[in-house]
């Protein structure tokens, strides 16, 4: 018989190491947390500026260009470019390398296939104005075979490009991070046959991987397979779920105004829908408490000839804080704000021309009555002071009610005077109840050229008056003005190379959209004073002027 000693010291320590062994392993296995960079300056998740739900991403551009004037003004190349697209090609990039390295078993047609599947796609502006981040979500998708590889510890534990932030608050999910790129982050969340990617972590998480509440509860419904209506397509109002073998594109006003948006209050978005057969069709989200007035008048106040023109559903009260800081500024010479925006009834018009400059559109706009002698010097004094002007003179012809004002500005984007000097010359003018504007005097000269019936009206060559008249575009004159401006802004002796290239690549895009007829844009449904709602649009095609 053998006797058992049982020495303490000894299996202490054998106990310790093998612990020892047993807690690194632990720790190597244990993905690393995501540290960073978190955004400083992140979007709010739950306002997107835009939307897009497809039936397949990948298939979204050459669907487009089954589109006649898409295809015309694109070409194949916007097919190229969003195939070989940097950041989707260091993706794709990532995930090779990743299953590659890890002796992952992913076919090559899965990982093609990663967008070739039902998608919805909400983007944000950045500082540049420019659609950059963005959230992707995903649904019956390949993704969720290779993130279900890469959350086993023996992948993301130990490979230099992936992280933990741990997991969704009130759930199970865990969120990983993938760094692709040049410092390009992307948290993907999985469950079920969902997938949500997020482009900018800080839409979510804070230092420390807290995360924001509403955010978390954003992206809890996102990954809901039940909910037929993501949050986002609900921030846009659509209530009805994707059509089959559809894409659709939502712009809300933010992401085409230029930060002008305040001029078109009543203009939520714009929504185009498209299938693989090149059948489309358009709608403006619309807000009715502030379209009193349809604005058709307008029309034939403006003269023709026009490359775009647009009714804008003012809020004229908004002007009011500027005349207050106006008048602050000069108290000797006051004008009332609540007074003056009250004059104005309806929505605005607004024209470019392609005999004048992009930055020097015509406006028009509506009085509640014809304007007096009092209104007239209330619109020209406060026309001198706003706009710092040298005076160029006024004039009025009582006969025909018609009160002109104009002024002078140097500025090297004007035209070069006698003195060999640059300026602008702005013009207002007043015709009955009808008040216009532009840096451009001469546009004005034509506006009251067609009350004198001189020249023909903007309304002469639209279709028959049936709904309403809300934009207007005669792409030949759009496409000069471009084309114009353009070039002006790339001299050939200081910008030869980007001048050979948009000679080469944007004139013959220009040109081909130059052979489409003028088009008026119709709103076949009158509107409700109901709040937001969908209104189809028509596309109608004009007929010359006489």
């Amino acid at each position: 018989m053998v006797a058992f000693r049982f020495n303490f010291r000894k299996t202490l320590f054998w106990l310790l190491l093998v612990g020892g062994f047993v807690a690194l392993g632990s720790v190597m296995l244990r993905p690393p947390t995501f540290s960073g960079p978190i955004a400083k300056r992140a979007p709010n998740i739950f306002l997107p500026d835009a939307l897009i739900r497809s039936h397949s991403l990948s298939k979204l551009p050459p669907d487009l260009l089954r589109m006649p004037l898409a295809r015309d003004v694109l070409t194949e190349d916007f097919v190229a470019y969003y195939e070989q697209n940097e950041n989707r090609m260091s993706f794709s990039g990532t995930l090779r390398r990743i299953a590659f390295e890890h002796k992952l078993d992913f076919p090559e047609k899965l990982l093609e296939s990663v967008l070739n599947e039902p998608a919805e796609v909400a983007l944000w502006r950045d500082d540049a104005g420019r659609l950059k981040d963005f959230v992707i979500v995903l649904s019956r998708n390949p993704l969720t075979r290779i993130i279900q590889a890469l959350l086993s510890p023996a992948v993301y534990a130990t490979d230099m490009q992936l992280f933990s932030a741990g997991k969704l608050d009130g759930t199970d999910v865990e969120m990983l991070v993938l760094s692709y790129g040049s410092g390009h982050h992307l948290l993907l969340l999985s469950k079920g046959d969902r997938i949500v990617a997020l482009s900018n972590p800080g839409m979510l998480l804070s230092e420390g991987n807290s995360q924001s509440a509403k955010a978390a509860e954003i992206i809890r419904e996102l990954l809901d397979d039940e909910e037929p209506i993501s949050p986002f397509a609900q921030h846009f109002l659509l209530e009805e779920p994707l059509g089959e073998k559809t894409h659709d594109l939502t712009l809300g006003t933010r992401a085409f105004a230029l930060n002008y948006d305040i001029f078109m209050p009543g203009l939520a978005a714009l929504s185009l829908s498209f299938d693989d057969q090149g059948a489309w069709q358009s709608a403006a989200l619309l807000d009715g408490d502030h379209w009193q007035d349809d604005g058709e008048s307008l029309w034939a106040a403006l003269p023709h000839g026009a490359g775009l023109c647009a009714a804008l559903p003012a809020d004229w009260e908004e002007m009011a804080p500027a005349l207050r800081k106006l008048n602050a500024r000069q108290p000797q010479q006051q004008t009332t704000a609540k007074e003056f925006t009250s004059s104005f009834a309806g929505p605005a018009g607004v024209c470019w021309y392609k005999e004048a400059k992009l930055y020097a559109p015509l406006f028009a706009a509506r009085l509640t009555e014809d304007a007096n002698k009092e209104k007239v010097e209330e619109f020209f004094d406060l026309a001198a002071r706003a706009i710092k002007a040298k005076e160029g003179g006024t004039s009025t012809e009582p006969a025909e009610g018609i009160a002109l004002w104009q002024g002078e500005i140097d500025s090297r984007f004007g035209s070069q005077n006698s003195s060999g000097s640059r300026t602008l010359k702005p013009a207002l003018a007043i015709q009955g109840d009808t008040v216009f504007f532009s840096p451009d005097a001469a546009l004005v000269e034509n506006a009251l050229a067609v009350a004198a019936k001189r020249y023909p009206a903007l309304s002469d060559s639209f279709p028959s008056k049936k709904g309403t008249t809300l934009a207007f575009v005669n792409p030949d004159a759009m496409a000069a003005l471009l084309q114009d401006e353009m070039f002006a802004a790339l001299p050939r002796n200081e910008e030869e190379l980007f001048r050979n290239a948009a000679e080469a690549y944007l004139v013959p895009r220009l040109k081909a959209l130059a052979r489409y007829s003028p088009q008026a844009v119709v709103l076949p449904k009158k509107i409700q004073s109901n709040g937001l709602a969908w209104y189809p649009l028509e596309w109608k095609e004009t007929k010359p002027a006489h």
